[in-house]
């Protein structure tokens, strides 16, 4: 894995727009989608994780924000996985939430490290579903297979 301590992700702009917008958000949830995983960055993939400073802007952003129900939408890996981190200053754990290409897997998947995976990685075709209950404050993450099989769940409240 290759990390940088120069390199971004976002540039100015986009950093600027993204506190803007989760600073006067009145949303009870905000999605980021990102096309990389914000939080698995053992993997040697392109991930936010090859840049742990744009990480840790990331998550001192959310947490300063007070944008409540923030979570990540990611991809780009040809499998479907949830991870899960809970640490200052964020006010609630942060779901990155990665879902296969729906024509596409890492079929010879063998395994990787993730600290914050939370259940399996799923390395077959497969799509992400999010139901977002606004009177419980909560998301239910789901991973999808063939024939629209729910192979796993995770909820998080907010």
């Amino acid at each position: 894995m290759t990390t940088t301590t120069s390199g971004t992700v976002l540039g100015a702009a986009q950093w600027e727009w993204l506190e803007k917008e989760l600073k006067t958000s009145e949303a009870d949830f905000n999605m980021i989608v990102s096309s990389i995983q914000v939080l698995s960055g053992e993997h040697g993939f392109e991930t936010w994780g090859n840049f742990p400073h744009e990480v840790n802007r990331l998550i001192e952003l959310i947490g300063s924000s007070g944008a409540r129900g923030v979570m990540v939408l990611s991809g780009d890996r040809h499998i479907s996985e949830f991870s899960r981190m809970d640490s200052e200053p964020l006010l609630y754990p942060l779901v990155d939430f990665t879902s296969s290409g729906l024509t596409h897997a890492y079929s010879s998947f063998k395994g990787e490290v993730n600290p914050y995976r939370v259940g399996k990685v799923v390395p077959e075709v497969s799509f992400g579903w999010v139901i977002l209950d606004f009177q419980k404050h909560k998301a239910i993450f789901q991973i999808h297979t063939d024939g629209n099989k729910i192979v796993q769940e995770l909820t998080q409240t907010y």
